[in-house]
């Protein structure tokens, strides 16, 4: 961590907000100094909860020459504008995944970055749990063997109660819609314990929500290390987080009993893991590290990577990976077929 706190404001105070605000409080590497949302009523709440400034405007913050660093945890489609602004104004940006909303926004947030030479961290938090941080070191001592295929699901209820008055509700505004909102935490994950997708095959279908999104997806991806995996979401059906990862020697199922994700503090703690081994007959219990919590370290990283100006884990490259991931699952299910990752990110630079 580093040896000062870094001078944040936090922009968007919706429910998200929450678990950021109190990874921030728990840390010693981040002073959460500013607020900003348009409901001034909501701002100055806040402000009060978390001892931080309510700011006027989101121009005050970036005029704001003691703020170092901004968190964004705005709607999808501001974030392109908002990176771009902050980088602009000379400050290191944390956003709340995805990166942008479309792929088409993001060669001019990769532009501002490389033009401001500052820190640019993207929030995928849920590789960083002690329970994905467990599989991928069994991947690299071998315990699994060599990493074969992965299944993964991520679904929740709320769809059943977007109405047109938040923004989730509409294609354009959260398009994948559950892919986009939750699936893309495993899509993240899976790169990260399964190397880089280098094809996308998506099915994307509207079955019970009354909002605009589709609310069920079943997507393939293949990994340039060979290895594929499926993701499957849902913004209709109960609560759900799991992935299964197989290997040759054995396999891994992991899962996440929330009960309550605001308090992203407590996901270690509702992790469970359990291994099969070849040779060996039913799952036993694979006990997982005392860790720090997975939203609280992605900030101390952040805090961390703005003073040493080191690369964060999940970084504009990462973060454009995750998004393709998503983006061609959409188009390949529009276009009934598989679409290739370099052709996905062609024009690009990552």
């Amino acid at each position: 961590m580093p040896d000062k706190p870094i001078k944040v404001a936090i922009v968007g105070l919706g429910w998200w907000a929450t678990p950021i605000g109190n990874g921030a409080r728990r840390s010693d590497a981040l002073e959460l100094a500013a607020c900003y949302t348009r409901n001034e009523e909501k701002r100055k709440a806040y402000a009060e909860d978390y001892g931080c400034a309510p700011a006027e405007s989101f121009e005050a913050i970036l005029e704001d020459d003691s703020i170092e660093g901004v968190l964004l945890t705005t709607p999808n489609t501001a974030h392109a504008d908002q990176i771009i602004a902050a980088m602009r104004a000379g400050k290191h940006v944390w956003v709340e995944k995805p990166i942008t909303n479309t792929l088409a926004e993001a060669p001019g947030v990769l532009a501002a970055w490389r033009e401001a030479g500052l820190t640019l961290a993207v929030g995928h938090c849920y590789r960083r749990s002690a329970g994905h941080r467990t599989m991928k070191k069994m991947i690299e001592d071998g315990t699994l063997g060599r990493p074969l295929w992965a299944e993964a699901a991520f679904t929740n209820p709320a769809g059943q109660n977007f109405t047109p008055d938040r923004w989730r509700y509409f294609k354009s505004e959260c398009p994948g819609g559950p892919l986009m909102q939750m699936g893309i935490h495993h899509c993240d994950t899976l790169q990260y314990l399964l190397g880089r997708p280098t094809r996308v095959t998506g099915l994307h279908q509207h079955l019970a929500t009354p909002a605009e999104i589709d609310d069920v997806s079943m997507t393939l991806y293949e990994h340039e290390s060979g290895a594929v995996s499926n993701v499957t979401t849902c913004f209709t059906s109960p609560d759900i987080f799991s992935m299964k990862l197989h290997g040759t020697e054995a396999a891994v199922h992991l899962e996440m009993i929330r009960e309550n994700i605001v308090f992203a503090e407590r996901t270690n703690e509702e992790t469970i893991l359990k291994i099969e081994k070849k040779g060996e007959a039913g799952w036993t219990d694979v006990p997982l590290p005392s860790m720090t919590d997975m939203v609280q370290d992605e900030l101390e990283e952040f805090a961390s990577c703005v003073r040493s100006g080191t690369s964060p884990e999940t970084g504009p490259a990462e973060g454009v990976y995750a998004l393709a991931m998503v983006e061609g699952s959409v188009r390949s299910a529009e276009e009934g077929r598989p679409l290739e990752m370099a052709a996905l990110l062609d024009g690009i630079e990552i």
